[in-house]
C-alpha cells in the first residue's frame, strides 16, 4: 500500500488548466479559450491530465524510496488482526443425536438499516452438542483420583424432583459394568471433603447445561461449580435464578476442556464389587458447598464456540509452477491472517503431492527446504529466492516442481477494527444448520486492528531505528509482540526488582521428560513387567522409565474354518475350500474320513506380533503328558499351490504343556513359529483378507483385515469327531507410556564453614518433577522451598537448583536500614547432607528417539518397540545474577472500537486467549529458550467526571445535546487506555489524572465558550460507583485509567 503523497505541488487539475490557459493567453492574446469545444482547450486539458499524473509520481517518489529502504532494513507494516470472541449456538429443541458445529461455519452481525455491511465471523474450532442424561447425583466422598479415574462413595440425594426429566437417546447412556477394578493411585490418596457430584452420561465440553436444584435449608450462595478435566477440576461459569416451588435453576457454562472420566464407586458392603461408570461427564459443587435435597437436569440446548473475524478459504488454486527460482504466486483473497495451524501450500505433480510450509523469513532455509514466505497484506508468496554473494549465488528454499499445480488447502482472510463489535450483536447464522435456531455473542469481540499504513510504519520506525530480530532487551519484546498482529494496541514491558539472593535457584521452568509409548514382548516365564521399569537405548544410552505395569496379554482363541477338498477343482490351484467361519472355534472334521489329519483356516488379529507368535492346539479329548501332535503352518494364497506338506512355513511335534485358554488351564500342544527358520513374516506376508487366501469359502467371515494362516493337525489319537480349539499367544503387552528419566537412589555431601549462603553440589544436574521435598542435614530433615523470601532465621529450609543439582542454604540479606537479616537456618560445620532419591532427565535431548530403536533388553523381555518420543523440554534456571524474579512480564492492552460516544465496555480490555497464544507463539521462536513470558493486563483505575460548560451562542435543546455528546466524546478519547493520552497512543502507565486536564480538553471542543466546573471522582471497577471527589487521581507504575462515565451539562444561555 502506497502512502498518500505530501503536497509538494499544491495545485490540483483545475489549477493546472487555469495556469495553462493564462500562459497561452499571455503568449497568444487573440485566443480566448472560452469555447469548451475549442481544439486548443482540449489540448490543454489533455496536457493537464499528463501533468497531474506526473506530479503525483514525483510527489510519491521520496516516500516510496524511503519505504523501500525501510523494507531492506527489516521493518514491515503491521498486518491486520481479526477480532475474536465466543458465540453461543442455541438449539430449538432437544436433539435426538449429536449436533456438530463445523469449523469455518459463518455467522455475522445484523446491523440496522443503513448502518453498514455485515461483519462476518467464522468458527475457529469444531464443537458438538452431545445429548446427555443424568446418570446419578448425590453426595460423593472421594477416596482417590489418578489416571483419569475418580474413586469414592456416592450417596444419592434423599428426594426426587417432581416431573420427568429429558430422557435422551439410549445410545448415549453409559451403563455401569460390575467388575473388580483396582485403585489407580500409587501413593496414599488425599481425603477431601465430601461434595455434591453430578454424573452425566457423556462429557459436554463447551456446553451450557441447566440444573434444577432444591436446596437443603436456607440458600445464600451455592458455591463454586467445577467440571472434571481428566486430571483436575476446573471452574465453571455459573449463574442462578429462582424457579418454581422453591427450586433454584443453576446455569453452568462447562469449559471446553471437559473430558470423559472413569468413575469408580465403592460398594456399601465389603464383599460387593466396585461399580464402574465409563466415559461419563463429572460436574461437582466444590466443597463445602450448600446441601442439596433434589437435583434434575434439563436438556443441553446450547454450546459455546470460538469465532474469528475472518473467512476460511478452502482448496484455492494458486496457479501452475514454472520451477524457476524466485517464483511468485498470489493468493486470491488477501489480507492473510495468522492461524493456529501452520500455513502450507501443496504442489501436485504426476499424482504426487509435495508440501511447502510458510516461514516468516527464509534466512534460515537451506536450498532443499520446502519453505516459502509471503506478504500477508498483498497475498504474494515467494519461493526459492536467489541472493548473490561474493562467493556466488545462494538459494533459500527449494523451488516448486515445474508444471505442478499449486494450491492452498486452507487459509484465513479478513480482519480489521470493524470486527470489534459489542455483545449480543452477532445474531445471523449465514449457513443454516439442523436444530440450530439462534446464535449470539455473550461477550464483545475484541482484538481486531486495521493494517498499518506504510506512512504509519515510517513514522513508527524512522530511518536509522533498528528493528529487532531477536528478543533481548525490553524494547525488543515490545516491538516483536506488537508485530505478532494479535490485535494488541499497546504492549509494555514491566520489571520487578527483587533481591536475587532470596531465590538463588531461579527454577523458572523445570526440565520436562520426553514421552514415548513402548510395547514389550515377554518370554513365556514372564507374566508382566513392574511399574517404573527402566529401559535404555542401545546406542545412546537414553533411559526411559515406564509409568504403568506392562502385563502380558491373555492367550486369545483364534477364529477358524475347516478346509476341505473342493470337488470342482481338478488342478493344483485352489484345491481347498473353506467352510463357515467360527469366531471362537473349535474346528473339527478330518481332511478325509479316517485320515487323522485336520486342515484349518486360522484368522489372527491384525495387531498380532508375528515374529514371536505361538499357536496352541487343544483337542477336546483327554490329553496325556506324553501325547504328541504334528502341527504344520502354511501361508494360503489364492491362485497359488501353497499346500505342500513337505515344505511348511513352520513345523512342530512337541509334548503338551499347560496353558490357560478361555479362562481355564489345560494341556495343549504348542507350535512356536518364532523359533522356526522358515518363518519369515516380514518377507512372506500372510494374506490380510480371506478372499486373498482361498477362492471359495462359507459364511460369517469378518470384513476387517487380519492375518490368515492354514494349520495342518496330524493327531494319531484322533477320530473323525475330534474337535480342536486353536489359541494365539505372541507374548505382547499393551502400550505402556514411558518418560525419559532415570531414578537415582540418593546422594551425600557435607557442609563447609558455618556461614550463610552456602552452596553444596549434591545431585546430578537436570532434575525433573517430583523434586525431593526434604533434605537430611546433620540427621534432621530440612524442608525444600522454592525461595527464602518467607524463611525466618531459625527455619530449617533449603532451596534446590534443578538445573545444576546444587543445594542452597539461607543467605543473609540487608534490609532497608542496611542491617543483615538471616533467611533460613545456617547449618553447622561439617554436617552431612543427604537426599534419599530423585529423578534426572535429559530434557529436550530425549526427543526424537526414532521408532523401532534398538533397546537393551531387561531380563524376561524378548523385544521392545517404541513410537517416536516428543514433548520433552530443557529447563531454565537463571544464573546471571539478575534481579528479575519471574522471567519477562508484558502488560498488554487490546485494540477496541468505541461507540459513537467514545465509550466501550470494560470487559473489552481483556485480551482473548487466542490473542495471547498468538503473541506467545510469535515470541517463542525469538527469545532465549526457556525464558518464561507472562502476558498480563494493566491494573485499571476507574474515573468519572461531571462538568458544566457554557456555549458560545444560544442553542436549541437538540443542539445542546449534540454539544454535550461532543464534549463527552472528547473526554472519553482523552482519558482512554487504548488511543488516548497526550500522544494519542493510550494513557501512559503511572501518569496521574488531574482535573485541569479535563478543563483543557473541554475548552478545546468547538462551540464551548468556557468551562464552569469539573468534578473528578474515582470509581469502583466492580460496581461503577463514584468514590470520593478529588483534584488528582494517582496511578501506580503498572496502572492506567478507564473512563467509567463522563457527564457534561450545557448551560441554556451563553
Amino acid at each position: 500500500m502506497t502512502p498518500s503523497p505530501p503536497a509538494h505541488d499544491g495545485r490540483d487539475r483545475a489549477d493546472i488548466v487555469a495556469d495553462a490557459v493564462r500562459a497561452v493567453r499571455a503568449a497568444l492574446p487573440a485566443w480566448t479559450g472560452r469555447n469548451p469545444a475549442d481544439p486548443g482547450r482540449a489540448l490543454i486539458e489533455s496536457c493537464a491530465d499528463m501533468a497531474e499524473a506526473l506530479r503525483d509520481r514525483v510527489d510519491r517518489a521520496p516516500d516510496r524510496h524511503r519505504l523501500e529502504l525501510l523494507g531492506l532494513l527489516g521493518p514491515r507494516p503491521y498486518p491486520a488482526a481479526p477480532a475474536r470472541t465466543d458465540v453461543l449456538f442455541q438449539l430449538a429443541a432437544p436433539a435426538p443425536e449429536p449436533v456438530r458445529i463445523p469449523v469455518g461455519l459463518e455467522v455475522a452481525t445484523s446491523p440496522p438499516a443503513g448502518a453498514g455491511e455485515q461483519v462476518v465471523f467464522s468458527t475457529a474450532a469444531e464443537a458438538v452438542v452431545n445429548p446427555c442424561v443424568l446418570v446419578a447425583a448425590g453426595r460423593f466422598a472421594q477416596r482417590g483420583a489418578a489416571g483419569g479415574a475418580v474413586q469414592g462413595t456416592l450417596v444419592p440425594f434423599t428426594g426426587e424432583p417432581d416431573g420427568g426429566t429429558f430422557a435422551g437417546p439410549p445410545f448415549h447412556l453409559n451403563l455401569p459394568s460390575y467388575e473388580d477394578v483396582p485403585p489407580g493411585d500409587d501413593q496414599p490418596p488425599p481425603k477431601p471433603d465430601a461434595y455434591a457430584l453430578v454424573v452425566l452420561s457423556v462429557a459436554v465440553p463447551g456446553t451450557r447445561i441447566a440444573l434444577d436444584i432444591t436446596p437443603d435449608g436456607a440458600l445464600d450462595d451455592l458455591g463454586p461449580w467445577e467440571a472434571w478435566q481428566g486430571t483436575h477440576w476446573s471452574a465453571c461459569h455459573a449463574s442462578r435464578s429462582a424457579g418454581p416451588d422453591g427450586r433454584i435453576r443453576v446455569t453452568l457454562d462447562v469449559p471446553a476442556t471437559h473430558a470423559p472420566a472413569r468413575l469408580l464407586l465403592d460398594p456399601p458392603e465389603d464383599d460387593a464389587q466396585t461399580r464402574q461408570l465409563r466415559d461419563v461427564g463429572l460436574v461437582r459443587l466444590a466443597p463445602p458447598g450448600t446441601g442439596i435435597r433434589t437435583l434434575a437436569l434439563d436438556p443441553a440446548l446450547s454450546v459455546t464456540v470460538p469465532v474469528v473475524q475472518a473467512r476460511v478459504v478452502l482448496d484455492e488454486e494458486l496457479g501452475t509452477a514454472t520451477g524457476a527460482c524466485n517464483e511468485r504466486l498470489r493468493f486470491a483473497h488477501p489480507p492473510m491472517l495468522r492461524a493456529t495451524d501452520t500455513l502450507v501450500v501443496e504442489a501436485v505433480e504426476a499424482g504426487r503431492t509435495f508440501r511447502w510450509t510458510y516461514v516468516p523469513s527464509l534466512a534460515g532455509s537451506g536450498p532443499g527446504d520446502r519453505h516459502f514466505t509471503l506478504d500477508a497484506r498483498s497475498g504474494e508468496a515467494v519461493f526459492a529466492p536467489v541472493v548473490g554473494t561474493g562467493r556466488g549465488a545462494l538459494r533459500y528454499g527449494a523451488p516448486l516442481p515445474a508444471g505442478a499445480t499449486v494450491r492452498a488447502p486452507r487459509y484465513l482472510t479478513g480482519g480489521g477494527a470493524g470486527g470489534n463489535v459489542p455483545a449480543r450483536t452477532i445474531t445471523v447464522l449465514r449457513t443454516p444448520l439442523p436444530y440450530v435456531s439462534a446464535v449470539t455473542n455473550p461477550a464483545p469481540a475484541t482484538g481486531g486492528t486495521d493494517a498499518e499504513t506504510p506512512a504509519e510504519c515510517a513514522e513508527r520506525l524512522p530511518l536509522g531505528s533498528p528493528f529487532p530480530e531477536r528478543a533481548v532487551t525490553p524494547h525488543d519484546y515490545e516491538q516483536l509482540a506488537l508485530a505478532a498482529s494479535a490485535g494488541m494496541a499497546r504492549i509494555h514491558h514491566v520489571r520487578t526488582d527483587d533481591d536475587g539472593s532470596l531465590d538463588p535457584a531461579r527454577n523458572y521452568a523445570l526440565a520436562r521428560p520426553a514421552v514415548t509409548t513402548l510395547r514389550f514382548v515377554l518370554d513365556a516365564r514372564t507374566p508382566s513387567l513392574p511399574k517404573y521399569t527402566e529401559v535404555t537405548t542401545r546406542d545412546d544410552g537414553v533411559v526411559f522409565t515406564t509409568t504403568d505395569e506392562a502385563t502380558r496379554a491373555a492367550t486369545r482363541i483364534a477364529g477358524v474354518a475347516r478346509l476341505f477338498p473342493d470337488p470342482r477343482v481338478t488342478g493344483a490351484h485352489d484345491v481347498l475350500a473353506a467352510g463357515d467361519y467360527l469366531a471362537n472355534g473349535p474346528v473339527s472334521g478330518p481332511y478325509r474320513a479316517g485320515a487323522q489329519v485336520t486342515l484349518a483356516l486360522v484368522r489372527l488379529p491384525a495387531d498380532t506380533d508375528l515374529a514371536h507368535l505361538t499357536l496352541w492346539v487343544r483337542p477336546d479329548r483327554t490329553v496325556g503328558a506324553t501325547d504328541r501332535i504334528a502341527l504344520s503352518v502354511f501361508l494360503p494364497r489364492r491362485g497359488v499351490p501353497w499346500w505342500d506338506p513337505g515344505i511348511p512355513a513352520a513345523y512342530a511335534c512337541a509334548a503338551p504343556a499347560s496353558v490357560t485358554i478361555g479362562g481355564a488351564p489345560a494341556l495343549s500342544h504348542p507350535l512356536r513359529l518364532g523359533g522356526s527358520p522358515r518363518w519369515r513374516p516380514t518377507v512372506d506376508r500372510p494374506a490380510a483378507r480371506v478372499d486373498d487366501a482361498v477362492a471359495r469359502h462359507g459364511n460369517d467371515y469378518p470384513t476387517e483385515d487380519g492375518v490368515w494362516l492354514a494349520l495342518q493337525i496330524r493327531d494319531p489319537k484322533a477320530t473323525d469327531a475330534t474337535a480342536y480349539t486353536i489359541a494365539v499367544d505372541d507374548g505382547a503387552t499393551g502400550p505402556v507410556t514411558a518418560l525419559q528419566y532415570s531414578t537415582h537412589s540418593g546422594a551425600s555431601a557435607s557442609t563447609g564453614e558455618e556461614e550463610p549462603g552456602q552452596v553444596i553440589a549434591l545431585m546430578t544436574p537436570q532434575l525433573c518433577e517430583p523434586l525431593p521435598t526434604t533434605v537430611s542435614v546433620g540427621g534432621e530433615d530440612w524442608s525444600v522451598q522454592t525461595s527464602f523470601e518467607h524463611s525466618g532465621e531459625a527455619d530449617e529450609h533449603v532451596v534446590l537448583n534443578a538445573a545444576t543439582g546444587q543445594v542452597h542454604f539461607g543467605p543473609a540479606v540487608a534490609d532497608g536500614s542496611g542491617r543483615k537479616v538471616q533467611h533460613g537456618k545456617i547449618p553447622e560445620r561439617g554436617s552431612p547432607v543427604t537426599v534419599a532419591g530423585y529423578r534426572c532427565t535429559a530434557g529436550g535431548k530425549g526427543n526424537g528417539i526414532p521408532a523401532d530403536t534398538a533397546w537393551r533388553l531387561p531380563p524376561g523381555v524378548v523385544s521392545i518397540r517404541n513410537t517416536a518420543s516428543g514433548q520433552g523440554a530443557d529447563g531454565f534456571t537463571d544464573t546471571s545474577g539478575g534481579t528479575f524474579q519471574a522471567g519477562v512480564r508484558l502488560k498488554v492492552v487490546p485494540f477496541v472500537t468505541a461507540d459513537e460516544h467514545g465509550w466501550f465496555p470494560f470487559p473489552m480490555l481483556t485480551p482473548t486467549q487466542d490473542a495471547c497464544d498468538t503473541v506467545q507463539r510469535s515470541l517463542r521462536a525469538l527469545h532465549p529458550a526457556g525464558v518464561p513470558v507472562w502476558l498480563e493486563t494493566p491494573h485499571y483505575v476507574g474515573i468519572r467526571s461531571e462538568a458544566h460548560v457554557v456555549p458560545e451562542d444560544y442553542l436549541t435543546a437538540t443542539e445542546r445535546a449534540a454539544l454535550a455528546m461532543a464534549a463527552e466524546r472528547a473526554l472519553y478519547r482523552w482519558f482512554n487506555p487504548v488511543d488516548g493520552g497526550p500522544d494519542g497512543k493510550g494513557w501512559p502507565l503511572g501518569r496521574p489524572v488531574y482535573t485541569g486536564e479535563a478543563y483543557r480538553v473541554l475548552e478545546g471542543v468547538q462551540g464551548i465558550a468556557r468551562v464552569d466546573s469539573v468534578v473528578l471522582h474515582g470509581s469502583d471497577m466492580n460496581t461503577g460507583a463514584a468514590v470520593g471527589t478529588t483534584l488528582r487521581i494517582d496511578c501506580g507504575d503498572e496502572q492506567t485509567v478507564y473512563s467509567v462515565e463522563h457527564r457534561v451539562t450545557v448551560a441554556e444561555t451563553p
